[in-house]
């Protein structure tokens, strides 16, 4: 996993150097909604669904690929109530998502405007990159809402055996695909969804750990670390309570609207130079 995450990151880097076709900017911005998979949702959960807006800017390569760079904010949120299989354990939370995403695009058609000879104005694509994220995990009681990491709700680094404390900084891999139309020759309209693939399982909070014993969790974080630790009490200390295997998912979907900048021409083309500019 570590050599292929390798290969991405050169990949990504060295991508806009291989073409030699169009080179034209795009500048856009993305509305739609953001959503999650993970501990408290095995799929997304359409009700939990939350705006998200996003700014980006893109590199057109030639008819087939491009290359972006983007700033994307959403929010996630998760009740196990939400399901019959994990409402018992009683957990909740939401999550801000402030994302930094470097994607390539692949079309499936030579896609561009009604001045491109040969392209179409409509395609289907695909699209693979990395992502820097923040989250920060909160549960509510009582009306209130507390950070979830603070609370090491799972022991970490307080408890034998816990998981050590995660961090809430971390990189994701964006995948996913839409359909690109092409409205004029300045603007072209984006409908997308793209799921994050994370390395954590702990966007939720819920983590690879098991119930902390509640005895061992320091007081001066008050009785809120052994309530979000365990709300219902139905946890033995030592028991599984998420699944380690499992990493957890966001995702973006929705629109984006992008102008497309034009080229800059030059006012004195080679072919129209008059000779005696040239020679003496």
């Amino acid at each position: 996993m570590k050599y292929s995450f390798r290969y991405l990151i050169i990949l990504l880097l060295i991508w806009p150097s291989l073409s030699n076709a169009q080179h034209l900017w795009e500048a856009g911005v993305f509305g739609g909604i953001s959503n999650y998979e993970g501990g408290m949702a095995p799929d997304p959960v359409w009700k939990e669904s939350h705006p998200a807006a996003g700014i980006f800017v893109k590199r057109v390569m030639n008819g087939y690929v491009s290359y972006s760079l983007g700033l994307n904010y959403g929010k996630i949120s998760g009740k196990d109530s939400n399901s019959s299989y994990t409402a018992p354990r009683g957990l909740n939370f939401q999550s801000n998502i402030y994302e930094l995403s470097t994607q390539i695009e692949i079309n499936f058609f030579n896609f561009g405007t009604k001045s491109d000879r040969d392209a179409l104005r409509i395609s289907p694509y695909v699209f693979i990159g990395l992502s820097l994220f923040h989250f920060d995990p909160m549960g509510e009681y009582n009306g209130k809402l507390y950070d979830l990491h603070d609370l090491t709700t799972q022991g970490q680094g307080i408890v034998p055996g816990a998981p050590p404390q995660y961090a809430l900084t971390q990189f994701s891999i964006p995948i996913g695909g839409g359909v690109k139309f092409n409205l004029s020759d300045k603007f072209n309209l984006l409908v997308l969804m793209g799921y994050r693939a994370t390395f954590t399982t702990e966007l939720d909070d819920v983590g690879p750990g098991t119930y902390p014993d509640p005895t061992l969790l320091p007081e001066k974080n008050n009785p809120l670390n052994i309530y979000f630790a365990d709300p219902t009490n139905v946890g033995i200390p030592g028991q599984q309570r998420g699944n380690p295997d499992k990493r957890d998912w966001y995702l973006f979907a929705g629109i984006s609207l992008s102008y497309i900048i034009p080229a800059p021409i030059c006012p004195y083309p080679r072919s129209t130079r008059h000779p005696s500019i040239f020679t003496d």
